[in-house]
C-alpha cells in the first residue's frame, strides 16, 4: 500500500512545486513591471542604440553651453547665492531627473522666477533678522543664513513635490490657467528686469549701502533707480549695453533666413556662451575689476557642504519658508509639465503629470544635499532647444549634467573674471522673450472680448508688481479658483421653444453669438408659460443659483438684463422642467428642489416634469418631489404635457402650437 502511494505524493509535491514557482515568476514579473512604470528608465536604457549617442551628446553639450551662465547668473543675480551653487543646482537635478522621468526632451535647472522668489524671501529674511536684532548681519551670518534658507526650500520643494506625485495630484497643472500664468511671468520678467538694472549701471554696491535698509519691493527699487541714476558707473553701463546688443543681434540673426541658408550650424552655438567668453577673457586682459567693474570673484569648489538637509531643521524656519516652496513647487510644476507635454506632443509620446511630479521631486530631494542649492524646475526653452540640437533620449540630460559638473572644476579660475553685467544682461534676454509672449495672448482674448480673463492676467501683473512675486501669485491662485468655483456653481438651464419650421423643440438662445448680436429667431413660446431645460446633473453646489436663475428666466427670458429693469414677459402660470440631460441628483440638490416646487406651488404655478430618467424618478419619489406636484404631472416629453394642458387656462396658445404637432414625434435636443 505505502509503495503504491509514493508516486502519487511525488506527483502532488512536484505539482504544487511547479504551481509555487510559477507564482513567484508571476509576482516577480508584476513588480518588475511596475518598476518599469515608476522608474521609466528601465524601459530606455536596455533598449539604448549606439546611433542616438552622438544626437544626444551634441545636444547635451549644447545644453550646458547654455546652462553654466545661467545657472551662475539666476544664483547670484536672483537668488543671492554663491555661483558654486547655481552650478550644483544644474547638474544635479540635470543627472538624477532623467532616471525617473517620462519627457525625454525636458531640461530642468534654475527658473529665474523661482530662483526671484528664493531671493526674496532671503532678503526678506536678513531684513528681518537684522531689524530684530538691532544689528547688521555680517557678511559671513547673510551667507550662512542664505545657505539654510536656500538649502531648506529645495528640500521642502522636493518633499511636496514628491508627495503631489504620490498621492496623484498631476491635474494641479489646470489650477493656473493660462492668463493668470501671463499675467504673473510679465510682471516676474518686470520684477528681474528692474533687479538686474542695479548690476547693469553698477549700483549694486551703492544700493546695499543704502540706509536704514535697502528699497526691498520692484516699485521702490525702480524709483530709487531712477533718483540715483547719476551715480551710474560709465565702463559698467558700456559693457552691459554692448553685451545686450551683441546677444540681441546674434539671435536675430540665428533665426534670418541666411543663417539656414548659409550657415545653418551657427543655430546650434548658444550666443550666451559667445558672449560669456568674450567678457571674460576681455575683463582679463584689460583689468576691468580694477577699473570698478563688478566680477563674478573667486568660485571655490571647496565652499560647497554636503549633508542631510534637514540636519538644522528648526519650525521657525520651516514656517517662514513653506510658503515660498509651495509657490516654487506649483509654479515650477506648471512649467515643468507644460514643456513636457509640448515635446511629447511634438516627438508622439505619452507625458505622465504624476510620474513627472515624482521626477522633479526627488531631484530636488538630491539636489537639496548640497548645501545652498536652490529648487529646478524644467523649462521650456531650454527644453525646446534640447530637441531641436537633436537629443533623443534623456541620457542628453546626463550629459548636460556631467559636463556641467566638469566644466564647474575646470574653469573655475577663469570664471571669477566674468562680469557680472553680463550675467545681469543674460537675464534680461529671457526677460525679452517673456514679453514677446505677451502680444498674441493679449490680441487673442481681446479679440474675443474675453475680459474676465484680460482682468485675470491684468490683476495678476498689477499684485505681483506692487506686492511681491509669492503674494501676487497667491492672491491669483485665490482669485483664479473664485471664478473657477463660480463657473461651476452656474447652473445651465435653457428656455425652450417650438421652431415654426422643423416644429422641434430647440433652446430659444442656442443660436446666440458670443458677442451679442441679435439673431432672427424662428422658436415659438406660449405666452405665460416656461419651459426650461436643465442641461447639467444637480448638485449642492450649482441647485442653490437654480431659483435665481429661474427668476431671471421668468423676468426677461434668454435676454442680458440688469436686475433693476422692469419685467419683460408675462407673469408665469405653468413651467415645464425637461430633465433629459440629468444624470445624477444629489441628496441636497433634492431637497432644495424640493422646497423650489414648493414654494412655486404657493404662488399657483403648475409645475410638470418630464424626460426623467428611471433611476432619477425613483430618487424623486423617495425625495417626495413627486408628491408635490402628483404623479400625473410627470410625463415623457414636451408633447404629452402640452397634450394634457390643452383645456387648461392658457388652452388656446397651446392649440395654436400642436395644431401641426405629430403626437408621437419625442422632440430632443
Amino acid at each position: 500500500m505505502d509503495v503504491e502511494r509514493t508516486p502519487l505524493l511525488t506527483s502532488r509535491n512536484s505539482y504544487d512545486s511547479r504551481t509555487s514557482q510559477r507564482s513567484v515568476r508571476v509576482k516577480l514579473q508584476s513588480i518588475y513591471t511596475r518598476t518599469r512604470y515608476y522608474v521609466p528608465s528601465l524601459d530606455w536604457i536596455p533598449q539604448y542604440s549606439s546611433s542616438d549617442f552622438f544626437h544626444d551628446a551634441m545636444a547635451g553639450l549644447t545644453l550646458a553651453c547654455l546652462l553654466i551662465p545661467q545657472s551662475i547668473g539666476y544664483a547670484t543675480q536672483l537668488a543671492g547665492i554663491p555661483s558654486i551653487n547655481g552650478l550644483f543646482s544644474a547638474a544635479i537635478p540635470a543627472l538624477v531627473y532623467p532616471f525617473f522621468c517620462t519627457g525625454r526632451h525636458v531640461s530642468v535647472g534654475p527658473e529665474p522666477p523661482l530662483s526671484l522668489l528664493v531671493g526674496q524671501l532671503i532678503n526678506q529674511l536678513i531684513h528681518h533678522h537684522s531689524s530684530s536684532s538691532h544689528a547688521e548681519l555680517s557678511e559671513l551670518e547673510r551667507r550662512e543664513l542664505a545657505r539654510s534658507v536656500s538649502t531648506l526650500i529645495t528640500f521642502q520643494t522636493g518633499i511636496i513635490t514628491f508627495a503631489f506625485g504620490l498621492f496623484r495630484l498631476g491635474f494641479l497643472d489646470a489650477v493656473l490657467s493660462k492668463p493668470l500664468l501671463r499675467g504673473f511671468v510679465t510682471a516676474n520678467a518686470v520684477v528681474i528686469a528692474i533687479e538686474q538694472l542695479t548690476s547693469m549701471l553698477g549700483l549694486t554696491t551703492l544700493l546695499g549701502r543704502q540706509k536704514p535698509s535697502p528699497p526691498q519691493g520692484s516699485t521702490d527699487k525702480l524709483f530709487w533707480l531712477m533718483h540715483h541714476l547719476r551715480f551710474t558707473h560709465p565702463l559698467t553701463a558700456v559693457i552691459s549695453i554692448i553685451s545686450l546688443i551683441a546677444l540681441l543681434s546674434i539671435k536675430l540673426f540665428k533665426s534670418s533666413k541666411l543663417c539656414h541658408r548659409r550657415v545653418s550650424f551657427f543655430k546650434f552655438i548658444p550666443e550666451i556662451l559667445l558672449v560669456v567668453i568674450l567678457a571674460t577673457i576681455l575683463s582679463k586682459i584689460f583689468n576691468w575689476a580694477e577699473e570698478g567693474v563688478e566680477v563674478v570673484g573667486p568660485i571655490r569648489a571647496n565652499e560647497i557642504g554636503f549633508g542631510l538637509p534637514w540636519k538644522n531643521l528648526n519650525r521657525a524656519m520651516v514656517k517662514e519658508t513653506f510658503g515660498t516652496s509651495l509657490t516654487i513647487c506649483i509654479c515650477g510644476f506648471v512649467d515643468s509639465i507644460v514643456a513636457a507635454k509640448s515635446e511629447g506632443a511634438r516627438f508622439h509620446y505619452a507625458v505622465s503629470p504624476n510620474r513627472e511630479l515624482v521626477a522633479l521631486g526627488v531631484s530636488n530631494l538630491f539636489n537639496s544635499v548640497v548645501a545652498g542649492n536652490i529648487p529646478a524646475f524644467g523649462s521650456i526653452t531650454r527644453s525646446r532647444l534640447n530637441a531641436s540640437t537633436g537629443a533623443r533620449t534623456p541620457l542628453a540630460s546626463i550629459i548636460t549634467g556631467l559636463t556641467i559638473l566638469s566644466a564647474t572644476y575646470v574653469l573655475l579660475d577663469y570664471l571669477s573674471y566674468l562680469p557680472k553685467a553680463v550675467l545681469a544682461t543674460v537675464i534680461t534676454t529671457m526677460v525679452f522673450h517673456f514679453f514677446a509672449q505677451l502680444p498674441p495672448d493679449l490680441t487673442f482674448f481681446w479679440k474675443l472680448k474675453a475680459w474676465s480673463e484680460l482682468g485675470l492676467m491684468t490683476f495678476t501683473f498689477l499684485m505681483t508688481l506692487i506686492f511681491d512675486v509669492k503674494t501676487g501669485i497667491i492672491l491669483s491662485v485665490g482669485a483664479s479658483l473664485v471664478l473657477t468655483v463660480k463657473d461651476a456653481t452656474a447652473i445651465r438651464v435653457r428656455i425652450l421653444g417650438r421652431n415654426r419650421h422643423s416644429r422641434n423643440w430647440e433652446p430659444i438662445d442656442w443660436r446666440s453669438d458670443t458677442l451679442n448680436q441679435p439673431v432672427e429667431r424662428d422658436e415659438e413660446e406660449i405666452p405665460g408659460v416656461l419651459i426650461v431645460k436643465i442641461r447639467e446633473s444637480l448638485s449642492f453646489a450649482n441647485v442653490g443659483g437654480l431659483k435665481e436663475r429661474l427668476r431671471r428666466l421668468e423676468m426677461f427670458g434668454y435676454q442680458r438684463r440688469h436686475p433693476s429693469q422692469a419685467r419683460e414677459r408675462e407673469q408665469v402660470q405653468m413651467i415645464v422642467f425637461d430633465l433629459g440631460d440629468v444624470e445624477h441628483i444629489d441628496p441636497s440638490a433634492l431637497q432644495i428642489f424640493r422646497d423650489l416646487l414648493l414654494e412655486y406651488r404657493t404662488r399657483d404655478v403648475e409645475v410638470w416634469l418630464c424626460h426623467i430618467k428611471p433611476n432619477q424618478l425613483d430618487l424623486l419619489r423617495l425625495a417626495g418631489i413627486v408628491d408635490v406636484i402628483g404623479d400625473e404631472r410627470v410625463l415623457p416629453n414636451v408633447n404629452e404635457v402640452l397634450k394634457q394642458v390643452q383645456k387648461s387656462r392658457v388652452g388656446s396658445e397651446v392649440n395654436l402650437l400642436m395644431r401641426t404637432e405629430s403626437d408621437d414625434f419625442l422632440p430632443r435636443i
